[in-house]
């Protein structure tokens, strides 16, 4: 097979992690409707702190298991445990989906999603990534870039964001790309200086890149 593409989700860094995979898979906007019976507490957008933290931008993983938890009983609050009982997947999938989405007013308790900047700056940094890869030599002109807006899908699942990856897992996207170690690093050491450029911090930069690497073994060579 010609070697005419390169490992465009590379970029998408968390794609695969389990986290992109469960990630919930509801709709912020079936959320909204949803939310009303939790906004006397938590505040129409999840900001309210008291009586529990704050509940918007915390990530989709984090704010689902938080439901099952009140619903199973593993986790006990008087209000809660009853609210929950009556859950199905679905309503807490797009809870979930809708508190995700909401801007916290503090980065306490926040997803990666929302210390990262939110869309428009994960949005940024993948096209600039995309931008430095194409011009890169190691590279050889393989990437294309074409696949940009599932890469920026993914990245804002797996950092916790109101977004479900709709695309191909990264075994299969990569089959018969022959793609090596030094590509991968190569796209690799693009994002960490974009990350730079764009001073993440290194807390979230180190998150964010700890994404990545367990990707390695399951795109190169494929």
């Amino acid at each position: 097979m010609k070697r005419t593409r390169l490992i465009t989700a590379l970029v998408g860094i968390g794609i695969l992690l389990a986290s992109a995979t469960v990630a919930a898979a509801g709709t912020a906007q079936a959320g909204s409707a949803k939310s009303m019976f939790c906004s006397g507490c938590h505040g129409v957008d999840g900001n309210v702190t008291y009586p529990s933290v704050r509940m918007a931008g915390q990530s989709t993983q984090r704010l689902g298991q938080s439901l099952m938890d009140f619903k199973t009983g593993r986790r006990f609050h008087p209000v809660m445990n009853i609210l929950s009982a009556g859950l199905t997947q679905q309503d807490m999938d797009d809870l979930a989906m809708f508190y995700a989405a909401q801007k916290p007013l503090s980065l306490e308790h926040a997803s990666l999603y929302w210390r990262l900047g939110g869309h428009d700056a994960i949005n940024a940094a993948v096209d600039e990534t995309i931008k430095i890869s194409k011009a890169d030599p190691r590279l050889a002109g393989r990437l294309s870039g074409a696949c940009a807006p599932k890469l920026k899908e993914q990245l804002c699942a797996a950092t916790g964001g109101p977004c479900t990856y709709t695309g191909r897992d990264m075994k299969t996207a990569h089959k018969g790309l022959n793609i090596t170690n030094a590509e991968f690093g190569a796209v690799a050491q693009n994002l960490v200086s974009v990350l730079d450029a764009f001073k993440v911090p290194e807390k979230e930069k180190n998150e964010l890149v700890g994404l990545i690497a367990p990707m390695q073994g399951v795109i190169v060579g494929q």
